[in-house]
């Protein structure tokens, strides 16, 4: 039997989608175009985003993680759970990254890292930029629509997964 020491240990991180009501009831959807990450840079990607740190609960690290990159203070209790994202990175390491939305928060948004961010922006469902980063706009989809999902993305060596993308949808009851 292996010890704890010995065991597999995947990366996990968050994403953070901070969302607003416009004067007419529509909902709108904060994205940064991420820049020198060495990730879609030149795209645009979710609010906020970051890697768990260590015996750090996940909606603790999107409370951290909207403060630094976006200036704002986020209750845990406010943090809500839209999905989840197991892929294999480009850099032969698996991760798991958690998408939560975030709709109250106190503060005024603001870029937290512009050595990482080129420009925060405010987008409508039907207006997402051409080049937002796909497993986001699909991450949106699904919670316009109503559901939770799984998504496995990058994995080319597992067998059952054909197209190397497996998508599991839950209408949330």
């Amino acid at each position: 039997m292996k010890n704890s020491e010995d065991r597999f240990r995947t990366l996990s991180g968050v994403l953070i989608l901070v969302t607003r009501k416009t004067k007419n009831g529509d909902t709108e959807y904060l994205l940064q175009r991420r820049q020198n990450t060495g990730f879609a840079d030149g795209m645009w990607d979710f609010s906020a985003s970051g890697h768990v740190d260590e015996a750090e609960p996940m909606t603790k690290t999107v409370c951290r993680e909207a403060k630094e990159e976006i200036g704002i203070e986020v209750d845990p209790q406010n943090v809500e759970f839209m999905g989840l994202f197991h892929y294999f990175r480009t850099d032969d390491e698996p991760m798991f990254l958690a998408c939560f939305k975030v709709a109250d928060y106190l503060g005024e948004i603001k870029i937290g890292e512009p050595d990482k961010v080129a420009e925060l922006g405010w987008f409508s469902k039907n207006n997402l930029p051409d080049d937002t980063i796909e497993s986001r706009r699909l991450a949106i989809d699904y919670y316009e629509k109503g559901d939770i999902f799984y998504h496995e993305y990058g994995w080319k060596n597992v067998a059952q997964l054909t197209t190397g993308n497996f998508d599991y949808r839950k209408t949330a009851s």
